[in-house]
């Protein structure tokens, strides 16, 4: 007896050890974590004033959490920004539309492969026959054959190529497929967000389309001279592709509902991530870094998918008139950085922050501005 006692309080005294140093590591982790935090508070407002930033907004996941999220700089000429002033997501709202899509499909309401002609056909495009071979799948590999935006094909949508044939990044694609979602379930976008992500997500600051609650909140977009732009109406032409007005808060539970939620199929999920179209010539020929570019990337369902050798990457950038975004993060270390600027001239100072908080170097290679070199 008196054996099996000493082994039993051998065992709790070498189990208490182990207690002790994870304790001890984790503590230490949380420090490094706080001061790496406690410099980039001292850093951004230096890199603003460099790069002419009026606000920058940044939220951290780590480990499958949001560890930090911090607002900088001026809302709008005479106001700060704050944790509650609502950024222009521009174009990382298009992962948003994709997973009110693919959360619908889920549920049975949508498919990927059905023709949208059944339910929407925009006037523009009503006698073209390739109008009918459009489907959702199309819009989230941007493979529609649409220019960005009907501006460039003279103020009117037009297919410059068939539908499927190659990849073409369009926003009409998206604002295409938000109205086949509303005539197919005779309902607002932005009620259907709600339904879908936002209510589920407890994402309160988050809409798609004006609120009454957006009053006094809205960061303004800033030029170049000092030039601020109250911000414009979002129209109906907006709601898929850019029309999201947020904070990084609620972008990065956006991602956390990616990581860990269940509303969205495991094949769905699966088929999200994997490349459509292999991007690596584009690449090689936009890239900063050229020699950053994995020998495959490109579109999966909605978000840009980066398979550099130690880890994947997914990401989505945003640029607008006086806005640039980044939402990136990894699925397999639990990890992401959503960033929102008011400014023109945001994304150095972005992409610095993405590197102090330790992105994948490739993607700031790939991503970052090229006068930054």
């Amino acid at each position: 007896m008196h054996k099996i006692i000493t082994v039993i309080l051998s065992l709790l005294a070498i189990l208490g050890c182990a207690d002790k140093k994870k304790s001890k590591e984790a503590d230490q982790k949380t420090t490094v974590t706080n001061e790496k935090f406690k410099k980039l508070s001292k850093d951004i407002p230096k890199w603003m004033d460099e790069h002419d930033v009026p606000s920058i907004a940044v939220s951290v996941i780590e480990e499958g959490e949001i560890v930090w999220s911090d607002v900088y700089g001026l809302q709008n000429a005479n106001t700060m920004a704050t944790d509650s002033t609502l950024y222009e997501s521009a174009s990382i709202a298009k992962p948003l539309t994709t997973e009110i899509f693919l959360r619908l499909a889920t549920m049975g309401n949508v498919s990927l492969d059905e023709p949208m002609a059944t339910h929407w056909v925009d006037p523009d495009i009503a006698d073209d026959p390739r109008a009918q071979l459009l489907t959702p799948r199309h819009v989230l590999t941007h493979q529609t054959g649409f220019k960005n935006w009907r501006r460039m094909t003279g103020g009117k949508l037009r297919f410059v190529r068939d539908p499927g044939l190659e990849m073409g990044y369009s926003g009409e694609g998206f604002q295409y497929l938000a109205r086949f979602m509303e005539e197919k379930l005779d309902r607002s976008f932005n009620d259907i967000a709600n339904d879908v992500l936002f209510g589920p997500e407890g994402m309160e600051n988050s809409a798609v389309e004006d609120q009454d609650w957006y009053a006094g909140r809205l960061a303004w977009p800033y030029f170049p001279e000092g030039k601020w732009m109250e911000p414009f109406p979002l129209k109906k032409a907006f709601i898929g592709a850019g029309g999201l007005r947020t904070t990084t808060e609620d972008y990065a539970k956006f991602i956390l509902s990616i990581m860990y939620g269940d509303k969205v199929s495991k094949d769905l999920r699966k088929e999200q991530f994997e490349i459509s179209l292999n991007q690596n010539e584009r690449c090689l020929e936009s890239a900063t870094v050229p020699e950053a570019c994995p020998n495959q990337l490109g579109f999966g369902l909605g978000w840009y998918v980066y398979p550099f050798e130690d880890e994947t990457v997914i990401a989505h950038t945003g640029a607008n008139m006086g806005e640039r975004t980044l939402a990136v993060f990894n699925p397999k270390r639990k990890s992401g950085l959503v960033v929102m600027s008011n400014s023109y001239n945001g994304n150095p100072v972005i992409y610095k922050i993405a590197q102090a908080v330790g992105v994948h170097q490739g993607f700031i290679d790939i991503e970052k501005p090229k006068q930054e070199q």
